[in-house]
Parts: structure tokens; C-alpha cells; sequence
């Protein structure tokens, strides 16, 4: 049976960052123990390192992922064995030009089951180290975790179970990445890199050499929501993103917060946009110097934010949790949505966390053109990962509006916002060739480029609207940044009981790679 300890007097905290990461260093730099008697040392010190490449460290079991010791140079980090250790899924700052990565696994391809039907299925070198890494980052983060069984130290993040040595977790988490409002999260696009080995072979599409960013989203809360996924190890989590923990997310985070073992206690975060990896150092350092100086948790977020958007989701028993009383810290009561407690920059109030029904029921459908296999799949909140929430080219997108109670809806606008309001939006021309609207007497207008009205002379309890996507070359012109875009639907509906009643569908929406 695997033992679960933490050596005393010592707790641990673990980091994972897929752009510069700078930040990264900063936080655990001052967080750790040897700045200071904060009880916290690095998880992934307990790796040992790799004596062919100082500053590096070793996970026999995952030989693909890039985990360095960092200090800072300037606007990026640079390895150094003395310094703070970090898991890096993009390789050191996001660049993929890592030595390990180099003919990675003998330049043979690596498969991948989840890609299959794309050009990204069999990967090489670089790119298939990213999509690897990237892909074990939800299982990392669920379970921060060290197996040491005498000489041999690993991660076994997600197979703990079948782990025989001592088990050391992580109490303290702090991810560092690019994030979005259907709450999911990646990293920088690992720039082109014309020494990268292998060189392309015969059969294979992937050039290692080409610019890449992996497909696998770091996470994708819905899904850790729907699959009924758990933390093991992590209390207190910093998402330095933008947008993962804006209030649309708030129930799912919740739900998984409220089942781990133990309670997820507190997640801090960001409802928009978040600082850069560089303007995120002063905050990284003021956050950990406010919790040194017996600020909460909480209050030292908060204070280290002052200006930005940021987000907290804190259960209503851990409003008190400081570094100092870590130790001494209580077991939570309460398991309830309403036992977390949600607050923002623009809403500082904190609110009981609900999850409040919409005013209709809006479903998004993705029919893939039949260069695609002509399916049909439902976009939902645990799918923003996959080809079903992709944007592709020919494909139709059918946003469905049902009325709760059986009242008849009288018109329906629907505008796809990019990323978020503050980010330049696109006329629908720009994206779709065409849209159109299923009842009788229906027809569609488009007075406001951006918005699609559409009116339904035989009003109906359940509308349809349907866009059909413009071909790959007419989306490579749109504007719209490859593997950055997302698209989701802003809808108003007009009927029986509802005045004009808006739904922003956040977690619906359309992810564009570029293709």
C-alpha cells in the first residue's frame, strides 16, 4: 500500500508553465523555503537531475517532459541547477527548441488516438514531446505528485494507485499559461526552428522544423467536471490566465473542487484578460510577499491585483487560510455549491456560488462537411479540446433555442463573440458563406454585420439557426489568429415570458486552428 507524507517540517508546492516563465520563477523562488521559513519546498526538487544537461531534471517515467531548474535572465528564464524547479509542457518558455526533443524517441512518429483523421495524428520530434506533455499537464495538475522508492524518483501523476514508494504531494499549484472563457487552457506556439531533428520522412506530414502548438488543451474544466475528475493533493491553486475562472465556470470548478480529497480550498485567478509572463513577476512577488506578511490567501491576491481582473473562488471555512497557519489549517465543512464563494475585480461582493438555470436552452451542433466525415457532434462544455468544437472549413454550425416551458419564441439574435467583448469582432461574412433560419415564415436580416437577426413569423417553442462556415481559404483571410480564436455565441431571444433575454454561451463555443 502506497504511503502518502510530506517530510517535515516541509509542504510542497509544484509549477507548471507553458510560456516564459518567468513568473513561475518568481513565485516559487520567494515561496520556497530557502527564501525564508514559509514550511514550502519545490515538489519536483525530489527529481534528480540529468548530469548530461545542468539544470534539467529527470522523470524516468515520462521521458517527454521538459522540467528545469530556473533563475531569471531578463524577459526569460534560464536554467541554472541552483535555481527553481518548473515543468515547462511548451519546453523552456514555451520555444520547443529543447535539447531532449531533438530526434526525440530515435525520430521514430508518436500516434495519437485523439487525432486521427488530421494532419496532426503522427507526430515527430518537438511536436510530438509538446503534445505529449501537454496532454499529461490535466493529470499533472489533478495530482501534483512524487513516488520515491529508493533510488528511483518519478511523477506518477493519475497512476499513484499502482505507485509502491512514498507518495509526496503538492498542497500548492501554480500554473502559468494562456487560458479562455470556455475555461480551457494552453500554451505559446512553439516558433519555427529550422535545426530541429528529424528531418521530415518519407510517409510522415509533421516537419519539426514548422512552427506548432499542441492540440491537448493543458485542461478543460468542464470536462474534469463532467467525467466526475477529483484534485489529489492540491488546496489552494493559482491560474496565472486569462479568463479560466470567470463566473460562467464558477459551478464546475465548484463540483470539482467540492469532491477532491482533500477540499480544493481556494482558487485564484483571473475573469479576462491577465498580465504577461513579465508583468506577472511584480505580481508573483507581491502576492507571496503579502502572504509572508500574514495577509489571507485571499487578501494577498487581491492586493497583489490591484487593476487587473482578477477572479477568486474561496470555500466559505478557507476566507481565513495564511501561509504562516498552514500547518494548523482546519478541515472544511460544507460541500455545497453555496460553500464556495465567488468574487471579481468588477464584482468584489463575494456571492454564494449558484448554478442558476439559463433563461432558454441553447445547444450548439457541429455537422462536419463531408470532407471531415459528414458527423454530426453537440458542443459542450467538455469537448472545447476536440474536432467537435473545431472551426473548419465548410463545416455548418447549428445553434438550437428551446423554450423551457413551451412558450413560442418570436425572434432570435445571435452574434459570435471572439474571445471576449474587448477583443476586435468580426462581421459574420468574414467567417461564415452563409446562415439561415428553420420554421415557417422565417427569415433572416443582418442590418448590424456582426449580429444575425432572425425572425419567425410562426413563432415556435424550439428555432433553429444554422451557419456554414466559409471554405479554409476564406477563413485564413477572415483574420481570424490560428489556434488563438475562439468564437462563442451571444444570443437574445424574444418570445412568451422573455423580454429580450440574453445568453452568453461561453462554454459553447468554436475553436479555430488555423486550417
Amino acid at each position: 500500500m502506497s504511503v502518502v507524507e510530506a517530510a517535515p517540517p516541509f509542504f510542497y508546492y509544484a509549477m507548471a508553465d507553458g510560456t516564459s516563465a518567468v513568473d513561475s520563477e518568481a513565485f516559487g523562488r520567494l515561496l520556497d523555503a530557502r527564501a525564508g521559513a514559509t514550511g514550502f519546498r519545490n515538489l519536483l526538487d525530489l527529481l534528480d537531475q540529468d548530469p548530461a544537461e545542468p539544470g534539467r531534471l529527470i522523470d524516468p517515467r515520462h521521458d517527454f517532459l521538459p522540467i528545469y531548474k530556473l533563475k531569471r535572465a531578463g524577459s526569460l528564464a534560464a536554467k541554472d541547477p541552483e535555481g527553481t524547479a518548473c515543468l515547462c509542457p511548451g519546453g523552456l518558455n514555451g520555444l520547443g527548441r529543447d535539447a531532449m526533443w531533438q530526434n526525440f524517441r530515435g525520430g521514430a512518429a508518436v500516434h495519437f488516438l485523439e487525432l486521427e483523421g488530421t494532419s496532426w495524428e503522427s507526430l515527430v520530434g518537438r511536436h510530438a514531446g509538446a503534445e505529449l506533455s501537454a496532454k499529461f499537464l490535466s493529470e499533472f495538475m489533478l495530482e501534483p505528485v512524487v513516488e520515491v522508492d529508493g533510488t528511483k524518483k518519478q511523477i506518477v501523476s493519475g497512476a499513484s494507485a499502482g505507485a509502491k514508494g512514498a507518495l509526496f504531494r503538492a498542497s500548492l499549484l501554480y500554473l502559468s499559461s494562456h487560458g479562455w472563457l470556455g475555461g480551457f487552457a494552453r500554451g505559446d506556439e512553439n516558433p519555427g526552428y529550422p535545426a530541429a531533428l528529424p528531418r521530415p520522412a518519407a510517409g510522415i506530414a509533421d516537419d519539426p522544423r514548422e512552427p506548432y502548438i499542441p492540440i491537448n488543451a493543458y485542461f478543460v474544466v468542464g470536462k474534469f467536471d463532467a467525467g466526475g475528475r477529483a484534485f489529489s493533493g492540491p488546496e489552494w491553486i493559482i491560474l496565472a490566465q486569462c479568463s479560466t475562472l470567470n463566473e460562467t465556470t464558477w459551478a464546475m470548478w465548484a463540483r470539482v473542487m467540492a469532491r477532491s480529497a482533500p477540499q480544493v480550498r481556494g482558487i485564484l485567478g483571473y475573469e479576462e484578460a491577465s498580465p504577461a509572463a513579465v508583468a506577472s513577476i511584480s505580481i508573483a512577488t507581491s502576492f507571496v510577499t503579502h502572504l509572508k506578511n500574514e495577509k489571507t490567501f485571499y487578501e494577498a491576491w487581491r492586493a497583489a491585483n490591484t487593476g487587473q481582473n482578477w477572479a477568486a473562488l474561496v470555500h466559505e471555512h478557507a476566507m481565513g487560510d495564511t501561509l504562516d497557519g498552514w500547518a494548523a489549517r482546519k478541515a472544511l465543512g460544507g460541500r455545497d455549491l453555496s460553500s464556495y464563494l465567488g468574487s471579481t475585480s468588477r464584482a468584489p461582493k463575494q456571492v454564494k456560488v449558484v448554478d442558476l438555470p439559463p433563461p432558454y436552452r441553447a445547444r450548439v451542433f457541429h455537422h462536419f462537411s463531408a470532407a471531415y466525415g459528414g458527423s454530426t457532434s453537440e458542443i459542450t462544455p467538455d469537448v472545447l479540446d476536440s474536432a467537435d468544437a473545431g472551426l473548419f472549413d465548410g463545416s455548418e454550425y447549428r445553434v438550437e433555442i428551446t423554450h423551457l416551458t413551451g412558450g413560442k419564441i418570436r425572434q432570435v439574435t445571435v452574434q459570435w463573440i471572439h474571445i471576449r467583448d474587448t477583443f476586435g469582432q468580426f462581421d459574420l461574412d468574414a467567417i461564415f458563406s452563409s446562415y439561415s433560419a428553420v420554421g415557417a415564415g422565417a427569415s433572416v436580416s443582418t442590418e448590424d454585420p456582426k449580429v444575425l437577426v432572425a425572425d419567425f413569423a410562426t413563432p415556435a417553442s424550439q428555432v433553429e439557426i444554422t451557419f456554414t462556415a466559409r471554405d479554409a481559404k476564406g477563413l485564413r483571410a477572415s483574420g481570424l489568429e490560428g489556434h488563438h480564436a475562439y468564437l462563442w455565441p451571444r444570443i437574445h431571444a424574444t418570445g412568451d415570458g422573455l423580454a429580450n433575454q440574453q445568453y452568453d454561451a461561453k462554454t459553447r463555443g468554436l475553436v479555430y486552428y488555423g486550417v
